[in-house]
């Protein structure tokens, strides 16, 4: 698990600290620095076979693709280095870059602490991430190694996700808190999930094992019978944008630690809430999740599984990024800290109000 992150001249700030917990929501406006929280994760995770071998930062990599050396210093540098630790259980970890503005691969200066190389970011082999830019709904999807597949690659936009749920839906879900009625296979898991973010579906897939592609279909349950099947690209968008986030949430294992860039998107308000809900389970079971969000909805789920005791408080974590003007539009971070309750101790301007900002004009 990641216990803090620690950046210098990286992107948009110049320094920033954040303690991680289990469930981590970062939000604020956009442009305030959220993604270049996850991105800075993803960077030394892709970057980790580069880093031990060649003692080189990799920018381009199968997380992420920042460009070269210029395109992330902090833009009022005092120093051309830029440096990103990271903590673990287990290790702390400095790593201390050497700029160069036109390559893709960054030198290294200095690790600190003297890492062990077997630990040296252990944590990266635990890392998923699926970006803000999942699959949409298609006739037939690519099918992969099914080696990295079952090793749950789902691959950035999560196009894997359909071969692992076809390969190891009949699988055991490992996380227990995650689980809704009596069956605990993933398959089963996944479909109640999907149940509760829109009623009644059912998802099946199809593998062509010699074209190595796959085919996805929705069926619907109403009442004791069901409708045909139909291709994804005739059902709702929203449904085939969530279910890679559902089916890496549910398969994942205690010491996972998942990334998810809005996973609201598409989905309808009491969806995200129950997103929310998943997250907080996930948790609850020991995945450190971390989610870059712009929902109160999701955010909603997570104080609703707090209040009902399915999720310690102390598991939480909310971030607020923001600029502040009157320190020379520096980006900052605000952490609202959450009772047993569901309740926050503060509400930075900002935070979630525009429904109550909306609400007085409206009155």
């Amino acid at each position: 698990m990641l216990k803090e992150l620690v950046l210098d001249n990286f992107k948009c700030f110049d320094e920033i600290k954040i303690r991680f917990s289990t469930v981590n929501i970062l939000t604020g406006l956009n442009g305030m620095g959220k993604s270049t929280i996850m991105q800075s994760i993803l960077l030394l995770g892709q970057s980790r076979k580069s880093i031990m071998s060649e003692s080189v930062l990799s920018l381009k990599g199968k997380y992420v693709n920042l460009g070269i050396g210029q395109d992330i210093l902090f833009e009022k540098a005092e120093r051309d280095e830029i440096r990103i630790s990271i903590c673990t259980e287990d290790t702390e970890e400095q790593y201390l870059f050497e700029y160069q503005s036109e390559t893709d691969v960054l030198p290294i200066k200095s690790i600190g602490n003297d890492l062990d190389n077997n630990l040296c970011m252990a944590w990266a082999s635990h890392l998923y991430y699926l970006s803000a830019y999942r699959i949409e709904p298609q006739f037939l999807y690519r099918v992969e190694n099914e080696k990295e597949v079952s090793e749950r690659y789902f691959a950035k936009n999560g196009e894997f996700s359909i071969q692992y749920l076809k390969l190891h839906g009949g699988d055991d879900v490992i996380n227990h808190e995650i689980l809704i009625g009596n069956k605990k296979t993933i398959a089963d898991q996944v479909k109640a999930w999907m149940d509760m973010i829109s009623p009644g579906i059912s998802s099946l897939v199809t593998i062509n094992t010699s074209s190595r592609t796959a085919e996805l279909k929705y069926e619907y349950i109403e009442g004791r019978e069901k409708t045909n099947s139909y291709k994804s690209i005739n059902v709702g968008f929203g449904i085939t944008y969530v279910l890679p986030v559902v089916v890496a949430l549910v398969s994942a294992k205690p010491g996972d630690i998942i990334l998810l860039e809005n996973p609201e998107a598409h989905i309808h308000p009491k969806g995200q809430r129950i997103l929310g809900e998943l997250i907080a389970a996930s948790g609850a079971g020991g995945v450190q999740v971390i989610v870059e969000t712009h929902s109160d909805h999701v955010l909603n789920g997570i104080r609703v599984a707090v209040k009902k005791q399915k999720l310690e408080p102390k598991k939480t974590g909310f971030f607020y990024f923001y600029k502040d003007i009157n320190d020379s539009y520096k980006h900052k971070v605000v952490c609202p800290v959450l009772d047993e309750n569901g309740r926050l101790n503060e509400w930075p301007e900002g935070f979630f109000d525009e429904w109550d900002n909306a609400l007085l004009e409206l009155l």
